[in-house]
């Protein structure tokens, strides 16, 4: 019976831990592999078309049979030669004896764009399983490899029994969520915040935000902060909780329209609009991978401070 150090038993637990997250992109990443096949000490290139764009922040291989830290990589694609260009990304990952999934967290995200050809870099010591799912009926992803450290690559090959096991995490799927609870106004209301999509570092998504069921009439501000941290708003009484942790940045007040006393009331604010006109805001220039926070504040004078909160919403910055 083989037996795992401690060490070796945390690693697997933490890859667990790691899997529970939904890969971005994973090519053959089902639980079959072949058993029959090793690599030696190369740098093994795999190419991939990103499937939409995404800041790409981990890796993960299929691999196991030695003991050593390797490297994880993006790198940049030569149409022309078909071959890689340039490392965009690395992270590294200890891997051990068992054949399992090995994480490799990038040391910077790498934006990847829908539609572009990509290649996944495994720099191997050499003597461990090859990260290839069983044989099959048609052919595997491109490959090639390099002996001098991607100095220059090799032929480029495909092969029925090469399908190349790889996943690809990040900032992907990540739409505007919603979080904290709303209170009620003195008429009842309870304002919801929600987002059309989540930003773009490049603006190229359109980002409105919304917060409805607000008391009509009123006047209030949206606010956001770069992290979470629900609480309650005022000391005694009151529903709302202050959802985003200080220090916050505020927009300009305006008037919720509507009905006086009625909930159809609304807040409302154009992201890219937003940062485009204050490129000095707080977090500023936003990146691939950001997340921002945002809660609506609006004017409820019978209420605790005399004012009412929304629920919040977390987003994050796409590319």
């Amino acid at each position: 019976m083989r037996h795992l150090s401690l060490t070796a038993l945390c690693l697997v637990l933490v890859s667990s831990l790691a899997r529970a997250q939904a890969p971005c992109h994973a090519e053959n990443d089902g639980p079959g592999f072949n058993d029959g096949v090793s690599i030696s000490p190369v740098y093994l290139a795999i190419r991939f078309t990103a499937p939409a764009s995404f800041a790409a922040t981990r890796l993960e291989t299929f691999t196991g049979e030695t003991t050593a830290t390797q490297t994880l990589g993006i790198w940049s694609h030569n149409a022309a030669t078909n071959r890689p260009v340039a490392a965009l990304g690395t992270g590294s990952m200890s891997v051990v004896s068992t054949n399992q999934w090995y994480s490799a967290p990038l040391a910077t995200s790498v934006s990847l764009v829908a539609g572009q050809s990509y290649w996944i870099v495994w720099y191997s010591n050499g003597g461990g399983q090859c990260p290839v799912d069983v044989p099959q009926a048609t052919l595997g992803q491109p490959y090639c490899a390099s002996t001098n450290a991607g100095s220059s690559w090799g032929n480029v090959f495909q092969f029925s029994d090469r399908h190349w096991k790889f996943r690809i995490f990040g900032s992907c799927n990540t739409g505007p969520i919603s979080y904290c609870t709303a209170g009620t106004t003195t008429n009842g209301c309870t304002a919801s915040i929600a987002a059309s999509a989540s930003p773009s570092a490049s603006f190229a998504t359109p980002c409105v935000v919304t917060i409805s069921g607000v008391e009509g009439q009123k006047t209030g501000i949206l606010f956001y902060g770069l992290e979470a941290l629900p609480q309650p708003w005022c000391s005694s009484g009151g529903a709302s909780f202050l959802c985003v942790k200080s220090p916050t940045y505020r927009t300009l007040s305006q008037s919720s329209g509507g009905g006086t006393s009625q909930c159809n009331g609304a807040l409302v604010l154009d992201w890219n609009a937003f940062q485009l006109a204050n490129p000095g805001s707080l977090g500023a220039p936003f990146t691939p991978g950001r997340k921002v926070y945002l809660q609506g504040w609006f004017r409820d004078p019978p209420a605790c401070k005399s004012t009412n909160l929304s629920n919040a919403l977390e987003l994050t910055c796409g590319p």
